[in-house]
């Protein structure tokens, strides 16, 4: 089984029983994790343990797949090891489009992976799906773009005209499959706009900006698997930091949506504010 990580520095390895983090300072069923260790059990599926920001292991339970393996992989167990790197990972998917670079957040079903398919599938270029590590230059943030595939529904890929054969599923049973979507030779882009997108009963979209102190509350609650810094306390001073030039540098708009409204109509919105922004930075 050849399985695919997003950081090509990580080595990755498959064995019959995986490390145990010896000393947790978190831990519960699932997850169990110290400063410089993770380890986690997902039933069905496989261990995993990731130690110093560089080495992975998996021991696969009898029956799993690779696309199963693979979501733990690329989701939970890469979120640690970028928290053990102190590269901050935000839950979000992000693009470029006319030279902005844009990420989507939100809770999940919000159409954060779905409004990115759609600026890239009209000629954005895509970036990230899901995990979205930030990392500074100069306290400017930048996205580091790692990713080349996306994780779809059927009604979304349906709504594109594009259907899901061919397509691998992302776990059996699912309509949710891995997208194969092409990165431009992009490997870092500097963050212009963080939308947040969030589902309401309001028939229409809403738009505000978000400032003061909810804007840095508000980016806060983005971190990608923020549960891990129960476990990882020297991680919190370098994301204050972070966050703090996020929110000097970055605009968030926050954007409510109804369930009803569909990806094609508010992407059309999210890209009249584009234009708009666009022209106010000139």
């Amino acid at each position: 089984m050849k399985v695919r990580f997003p950081l090509n520095d990580v080595v990755v390895h498959r064995v019959n029983l995986t490390r145990k983090v010896v000393d947790p300072l978190y831990s519960d069923n699932y997850w169990q994790m110290n400063q410089n260790e993770f380890a986690m059990q997902v039933e069905g599926v496989a261990e995993f343990y990731a130690r110093d920001g560089s080495y992975v292991e998996y021991a696969p339970a009898d029956g799993a797949g690779n696309n199963e393996v693979e979501l733990y992989l690329n989701g939970s167990v890469y979120g640690a090891i970028l928290h053990q790197r102190k590269i901050l990972p935000l839950h979000g998917s992000s693009f470029r489009y006319n030279g902005q670079t844009i990420m989507v957040c939100g809770d999940a079903g919000a159409g954060k992976s779905s409004l990115t398919a759609s600026f890239c599938l009209n000629g954005a270029e895509f970036l990230t799906d899901d995990v979205t590590p930030v990392i500074f230059r100069e306290g400017k943030p930048f996205i580091w773009a790692l990713s080349d595939r996306m994780k779809l529904w059927r009604d979304t890929l349906d709504q594109f005209g594009r259907g899901h054969l061919g397509l691998e599923r992302i776990y059996p049973g699912t309509d949710k499959f891995f997208f194969p979507i092409k990165n431009r030779g992009i490997v870092t882009s500097a963050l212009s706009l963080i939308f947040l997108i969030e589902i309401k009963d309001d028939s229409e979209v809403i738009i505000d900006e978000i400032t003061g102190p909810d804007k840095f509350a508000t980016v806060r609650g983005e971190i990608y698997r923020s549960d891990y810094l129960q476990g990882m306390p020297d991680n919190d001073p370098v994301y204050f930091r972070n966050i703090v030039e996020i929110c000097k540098d970055v605009k968030v708009l926050r954007v409510e949506r109804s369930s009803g409204t569909g990806i094609t109509s508010l992407k059309d919105t999210i890209e009249g504010i584009l234009e708009t922004e666009l022209c106010h930075g000139r």
